[in-house]
């Protein structure tokens, strides 16, 4: 799975809490940065998910710091989504200000923040008539 094909890295949170981190591209000792971090290898359509399982989510913000300043010494290609990852047992899971959806081989994303809808537009997302929908730009339409 390619969710965003441009960048070299793609860091984010999943709403059941887990953290990912998404390589497009050969980077050396990404794996093992990843998975001494904690993170697991998954395969998703032919792609390598890493993820962080919820049980490690208080831990989960450092991880993924620290990961992506690790990544960031071999590529400078990245987009980070890592501040969504912040989980604290005191506060509820609140609702995430950017929101992707995968399904049928394509990809939408919804913004609740006006900070969300900016990130998009940078990686030129194309806003939808609801005014909080986004879709990938045409050439990332086909990189399911």
């Amino acid at each position: 799975m390619s969710s965003l094909y441009v960048p070299d890295v793609f860091i984010g949170s999943t709403d059941d809490a887990h953290t990912f981190v998404i390589i497009n591209r050969r980077i050396p000792d990404a794996d093992r940065m990843l998975t001494e971090a904690g993170f697991q290898a998954r395969e998703h359509h032919g792609r390598t998910l890493y993820v962080l399982p919820p049980a490690t989510a208080q831990e989960s913000h450092e991880r993924a710091g620290a990961t992506m300043y690790g990544l960031l010494a071999h590529t400078h290609d990245l987009i980070d989504f890592s501040w969504t990852t912040p989980w604290s047992p005191d506060r509820p899971v609140r609702d995430p200000d950017l929101h992707f959806r995968f399904s049928d081989n394509t990809v939408s994303a919804t913004a609740k923040s006006a900070t969300a809808r900016s990130i998009l537009e940078q990686h030129h997302f194309i806003p939808m008539p609801d005014g909080s929908s986004y879709r990938p730009p045409d050439k990332l339409s086909n990189a399911l």
